[in-house]
């Protein structure tokens, strides 16, 4: 693909990928290969990309040997002389999702035990009693005098008989509802830090030095 400036002037050819930056080969401009930005596109049109800078942009870059430099890909100079540099960090995302944490089962059993019940019954005593005759029974014995003769009398009595039957004695439910509690979770989370040294005579501001900057409250730390 072939790659233009915002003013139309060709670039050069993409020559490799990376993950935040493609290289161009060396054009009319650039006697060396470059680095440019895939936040630096502003359009792309068939096999044509169209980058967000101007060719007196890149030229100035080139110059100033800012741009283009592996490693340095994240740093911006605008054509106005100021250096922006990103600064980034991590932020937790907290993603729920369901998963099985177990189960209840019911298991009915048939247990065996033994219970004693105290039944009233009724049965039939006999008593024999005995009693001298008197009067006309005692005179006169009768024909059958002599004779084998007997008596039964019937005797009954109660006896007890269990019958079982099943009966519903209760009921076990099960109900499931959904309760809310709050888990503590830890996670390490990397931020970038931004440190502004000067070498020989050049010295930066600091945030509280008087320039043509209003203080910063993070003192030599930028946001």
């Amino acid at each position: 693909m072939t790659v233009f400036s915002s003013d139309g002037e060709k670039l050069g050819k993409v020559a490799a990928t990376g993950a935040r930056t493609f290289t161009v080969e060396k054009g009319i401009f650039f006697p060396k290969d470059y680095l440019a930005r895939y936040d630096e596109i502003a359009e792309i049109t068939g096999d044509e990309i169209r980058l967000a800078l101007t060719k007196d942009a890149f030229v100035a870059m080139r110059e100033s040997g800012s741009y283009g430099v592996s490693g340095a890909e994240d740093t911006e100079r605008t054509s106005a002389g100021d250096i922006r540099v990103p600064v980034h960090e991590e932020e937790l995302d907290v993603v729920k999702r369901e998963r099985d944490a177990g189960e209840v089962r019911l298991r009915k059993d048939v247990v065996t035990e033994t219970r004693h019940v105290d039944v009233p019954v009724t049965r039939e005593v006999v008593h024999v009693e005995r009693t001298p005759a008197t009067g006309e029974r005692a005179m006169s014995a009768g024909e059958r005098a002599f004779e084998k003769d007997s008596v039964s009398v019937p005797v009954h009595e109660e006896e007890v008989e269990i019958r079982k039957r099943p009966v519903v004695k209760e009921e076990v439910r099960l109900r499931k509802e959904r309760v809310t509690e709050h888990r503590a979770a830890d996670e390490d989370l990397r931020k970038e830090r931004v440190d502004v040294e000067g070498e020989g005579g050049a010295r930066p501001l600091r945030g509280d030095e008087p320039g043509p900057f209003p203080p910063r409250r993070d003192d030599d730390e930028l946001p």
